[in-house]
């Protein structure tokens, strides 16, 4: 399913497995009413590290489709990676590459 801004992501962290995309980077295609998110995209500032040690960070959406572009820039599906996870959850119904 296509990812759009707002949407959830594991982090691959101990102190906060589960985040969400901040503004994308592109915003002139939207999937369900949200802005598209594409490859770059970054994450909501969240904790980083094992606890008791935990600092502030952000990341970003770090993959996207081969050939689905928006702006030039490849648009994230459900599944792509993203900070040191991948994205949970994208759009109910619209597709990219099929997924």
């Amino acid at each position: 399913m296509a990812v759009r801004e707002g949407d959830k992501l594991t982090t691959g962290h101990g102190c906060a497995s589960v985040t969400t995309l901040a503004i994308s980077l592109v915003r002139t295609v939207k999937a369900n009413g949200i802005y598209g998110a594409v490859k770059g995209t970054p994450t909501v500032s969240h904790l980083i590290g094992t606890p008791p040690k935990c600092d502030s960070h952000t990341s970003t959406l770090k993959k996207g489709s081969p050939n689905v572009l928006i702006g030039g820039i490849r648009w994230g599906r459900e599944g792509d990676s993203a900070d040191a996870g991948s994205m949970l959850i994208g759009s109910l119904n619209v597709l990219v590459n099929g997924r």
